[in-house]
């Protein structure tokens, strides 16, 4: 197994690795709804009241999606880790750090907590038309979904090196903040509040092919990413001075 995460110590993991797996996804599917909340009801709320000031809208977007986000790893994380990515989820299991059962639940809780919170905005604010940004992506926005993606997985491992905990919620939310202005894909760099996208209206809206690409890439980011902190980190070990988790199994094994 790969190097393994001391108990309650470390970004992106459960600071209790015995609480009941479906607690812990059910709190991975109300925190993705929420985000997805806070990501199309944002977009439409912009849409309503800022529509006429791009700038405005983009930098007020950003900002309430990285703010959600913060809020809620810091409320929810140490329940469930606070990955509201499979991004994250799937990594952890890549790496060995997570079993294939737990990777699963958070997946699909992630997913359909997304989709909801989708459906949960075009209830709130009413059927609206969708804008130009559903339309199909140029490779340049593809790309730009790449780099967001990486970029947020380097610092979500970086975090995760680190010993203090409190450190993950607000580097991941200063990343997205800029990541959402810097990038023409506006920086979705999670594959379940992108195929939340698929469903959803307003800005944040996407066709059903630039969703699926836009995962892809996502997927190909996370990969650079891995390979980018694996040379970064060399050589150092993430196993704290305290004991490892469950005596060195996956940090999610009961």
């Amino acid at each position: 197994m790969a190097d393994q995460v001391a108990t309650g110590q470390r970004c992106f993991f459960e600071h209790d690795p015995s609480c009941p797996l479906y607690r812990r996804a059910f709190v991975e599917f109300l925190g993705t709804c929420l985000l997805a909340i806070g990501m199309v009801g944002s977009g439409l709320a912009v849409q309503k009241h800022l529509g006429s000031e791009p700038v405005v809208a983009g930098f007020a977007i950003s900002v309430s999606i990285a703010g959600a986000l913060v809020g809620l790893i810091v409320s929810l994380g140490k329940v469930s880790g606070g990955h509201f990515n499979p991004l994250i989820t799937s990594a952890q299991w890549l790496r060995g750090e997570r079993h294939g059962d737990c990777t699963i639940a958070y997946v699909v809780g992630q997913t359909m907590g997304a989709v909801l919170g989708a459906k949960i905005c075009g209830l709130m604010f009413g059927e609206l038309p969708n804008p130009a940004h559903i339309g199909l992506a140029s490779p340049g926005t593809i790309l730009s979904e790449i780099v967001a993606s990486a970029g947020l997985m380097i610092v979500v491992i970086g975090c995760i090196r680190s010993s203090k905990w409190e450190t993950g919620p607000f580097a991941v939310g200063a990343w997205l903040t800029a990541a959402i202005l810097a990038t023409p894909s506006t920086s979705y760099a999670n594959p379940a509040v992108t195929i939340a996208a698929a469903v959803a209206v307003g800005p944040v809206a996407l066709s059903t092919k630039t969703a699926a690409a836009f995962v892809v890439a996502q997927l190909v980011g996370m990969l650079v990413a891995m390979i980018a902190t694996r040379i970064a980190f060399a050589g150092q070990s993430m196993v704290s001075d305290t004991r490892v988790a469950n005596g060195g199994k996956p940090h999610d094994a009961a």
